[in-house]
């Protein structure tokens, strides 16, 4: 039954990812989209207990593999990619501990 809760939250977590990446990069050249995913999936991960159903949601969701590939891709603008990362850290923690607060 795990894993069917796990298979379910990634079955949702991956295709909203996929759609709000997609919105945000049709409007702007910073990857926004990837911002706010890992920023959200960071607060909803500090808010919930940890349930397959989250874990498998959050797991696919988020993405450092995304993230990363917005780095190396923009290595050429360096004000651009370090803004990316410092904000990509700096908001990812404080949602999550802002998570754990309201938790």
């Amino acid at each position: 039954m795990r894993l069917i809760y796990f298979i379910l939250g990634a079955g949702v977590g991956a295709p909203l990812r996929y759609l709000i990446d997609k919105f945000f990069r049709a409007k702007y050249k910073f990857p926004v989209g990837i911002l706010i995913v890992n920023t959200v999936g960071s607060f909803v991960l500090g808010i919930t207990q940890l349930n397959f159903f989250v874990m498998g949601f959050c797991g696919a969701f988020t993405t450092w593999s995304a993230f990363m590939l917005d780095v190396d891709q923009n290595l050429q603008n360096r004000k651009q990619v370090t803004l990316n990362i410092i904000l990509t850290f700096a908001l990812s923690i404080a949602a999550i501990t802002a998570g754990l607060a309201v938790n």
